[in-house]
């Protein structure tokens, strides 16, 4: 996850630490994969000056946690998963929800977009 070095040096951090990435929501920073599996939303901090002081971000696609990752049976026959499929941080599980509703994003109702560009996370260095 990428994050501008003021904050790094605010929350103590440097390039390469562990973080768990926590929120109002989420306050465990643990993702319920609904299947009896739970995964800790942990990354790799990064450090760069392309980034706006106060803002963190992380690459969709280099967390994946389901298609390939773990066995599945496909008619009757177990196809092995791949572990190395499992690793990387994804942090949907993050964002900013619909306190009424539960497991819906807060959307954006000018552009129509989920709580990605507005949820407030913490880092918890591990």
């Amino acid at each position: 996850m990428l994050i501008h070095p003021d904050d790094a040096k605010r929350l103590g951090l440097s390039d390469g630490d562990r973080v768990k990435v926590v929120s109002a929501t989420n306050p465990s920073g643990v993702w319920d994969l609904g299947n009896g599996v739970r995964k800790a939303m942990i990354g790799t901090v990064r450090l760069t000056q392309t980034i706006m002081p106060g803002v963190v971000t992380f690459t969709l696609g280099h967390g994946h946690w389901a298609t390939g990752a773990r066995d599945a049976i496909i008619d009757g026959q177990v196809v092995k998963g791949d572990p190395r499929r499992a690793r990387g941080l994804h942090a949907n599980a993050a964002m900013w929800v619909d306190p009424y509703l539960g497991n819906t994003c807060m959307i954006d109702p000018v552009g129509g977009s989920v709580s990605f560009y507005d949820t407030r996370v913490n880092l918890v260095k591990i």
